[in-house]
């Protein structure tokens, strides 16, 4: 007797290591003529040790129906999903766990809580309630910038019959979350991520978050959207009186379809441990609907923002580079790192040069963290970012954002050489998502408003125009404008 094709064998529990819990089913049919178990106990680890149990546990996939086989595994980093970052509620089971990590912590919006199942096939499903139609799957592993993970996706519309849509190893750099997109939407109600092997080889699937995902809502193109930006935001303080929870609290309340954190979003040391204690906690309520940039804070240890990298896993890097560009509607927004290799001549030029050209949208909105024009009195103006400016002026960009000076400023549109001028760029400083408030310097030509203060900037981007407005973290609009044409 075989399992069906699309269908892990059997009834949908394969072979675990041990006994699982008492609500589990132990499997009460033989494997596949010809199917061998994996090694297990002592001796698997030694295997482990020697770096054969993985290459044994995922060929053994192939045998078991619709398992990821060798073929199947890639080997490069897997890219985020453009356009599919949407993830959908969902509760979680699974075929097997240990009582401190139940199935619900997969799905409980914390990276810091997990799910661990033991076995070859340890198995978690995920019910969405009701039939989405579904463009692929994200996962944030348990260590998972330690370790890779071989797995297997399936989709079923009744959970009773699951179709195989997806199978791959995850990275092993990173312990935010890798997306995996599915060859094609897939209409679904339950989601199932079977575990097949790690690097480390103990036998057990550890998965930190999951979520099944839609695609973006796509609006028509004379449609508005809201995009919400601040930086230098989280500090070490927990509590609702704290600044960047306020500003949090703020952005949450105005809905927006994209939210652009502006670097020196984790002050202080920028670890990873930073962003879980203070960070997720306020503004990783938005964390699904957010494009980041990192600031000088995230690399302050000289670790290359590694605490950084690890939180935002692919919405990081999105293409491989801390640098990306996407599509709002008719405006293309492009990501750079103040914090990189940035000469005019450097990689991240020559690609920002590239992109510019084949951008198709009528408007241009750039951000990263250190403003090359600024009045506040900590940092200032930083002239180094010239060769960012000199390309989105060629280009007939609309708007850049910045943050670094904890203060709010509003420059009237002007050339790279801060030439007033109808064609050139409008820059807006906010470094005010909720670290303290600074003093201002020497004022900079064509600096039109400077306010100490915490608060967002709400940007409403038309078809062909933009609208801004500065909103404190006590709801007063204190700074407004628009609609202002595109170039």
């Amino acid at each position: 007797m075989t399992a069906p094709a699309d269908t892990p064998w059997p009834t949908d529990t394969p072979w675990p290591r041990r006994r699982p819990p008492r609500d589990t089913p132990w499997p009460r049919r033989r494997a596949p003529r010809g199917a061998r178990r994996p090694a297990a106990g002592p001796r698997a680890r030694r295997l482990a040790g020697r770096g054969l149990l993985g290459g044994l546990l995922v060929a053994a996939t192939a045998l078991v129906g619709g398992t990821a086989t060798a073929a199947d595994v890639p080997s490069d980093v897997v890219p985020a999903i453009p356009g599919c970052t949407t993830a959908v509620p969902a509760t979680a089971t699974a075929n097997t766990h240990e009582a401190a990590n139940p199935p619900p912590r997969a799905v409980d919006g914390d990276l810091g809580t997990r799910w661990s199942g033991e076995g070859f096939g340890a198995q978690l499903t995920l019910d969405l309630g009701t039939v989405r139609d579904l463009c692929g799957i994200r996962v944030a592993w348990h260590l998972g910038d330690l370790r890779w993970n071989d797995f297997t996706v399936y989709t079923s519309t009744d959970g009773a019959a699951f179709t195989k849509v997806w199978a791959g190893r995850s990275t092993g750099t990173t312990a935010g979350f890798e997306s995996s997109p599915f060859a094609a939407p897939t209409g679904a109600r339950f989601v199932r991520v079977a575990w097949w092997a790690s690097a480390q080889g103990n036998g057990w699937a550890s998965v930190g978050e999951v979520a099944a995902l839609v695609a973006d809502p796509e609006p028509g193109p004379g449609a508005e959207h809201v995009v919400v930006a601040a930086g230098d935001i989280a500090t070490r303080c927990t509590g609702t009186s704290c600044a960047h929870w306020r500003t949090s609290e703020l952005a949450l309340a105005l809905d927006p379809d994209a939210v652009l954190v502006l670097g020196d979003n984790q002050n202080n040391d920028g670890t990873f441990e930073e962003y879980q204690a203070y960070y997720e906690p306020s503004w990783g309520r938005l964390k699904n609907r957010t494009r980041p940039t990192p600031g000088n804070h995230e690399y302050i240890l000289g670790d290359g923002a590694q605490g950084y990298f690890r939180y935002f896993g692919d919405l990081a890097r999105p293409n491989g580079t801390s640098w990306y560009s996407f599509d709002l509607g008719n405006w293309h927004v492009v990501s750079l790192n103040s914090e990189y290799e940035r000469s005019a001549s450097g990689p991240q030029v020559a690609w920002l040069k590239a992109d510019l050209a084949a951008n198709t949208k009528r408007c241009v909105l750039a951000f990263w963290h250190r403003p090359m024009f600024s009045s506040g009195g900590t940092h200032g103006n930083f002239p180094n970012m010239r060769p960012f400016w000199d390309a989105l002026y060629a280009a007939g960009a609309d708007l850049v954002l910045n943050g670094h000076d904890h203060s709010y400023e509003r420059f009237g549109p002007q050339t790279p050489d801060a030439v007033a001028a109808p064609a050139g760029i409008r820059e807006f400083v906010v470094g005010t998502g909720g670290a303290a408030p600074r003093e201002f310097g020497t004022v900079r030509a064509n600096s039109e408003l400077r306010l100490r203060v915490n608060g967002v900037l709400k940007l409403t981007l038309g078809a062909d125009s933009y609208s801004w407005q500065f909103v404190d973290v006590d709801g007063a609009v204190l700074d407004a404008g628009g609609p202002v044409g595109c170039h």
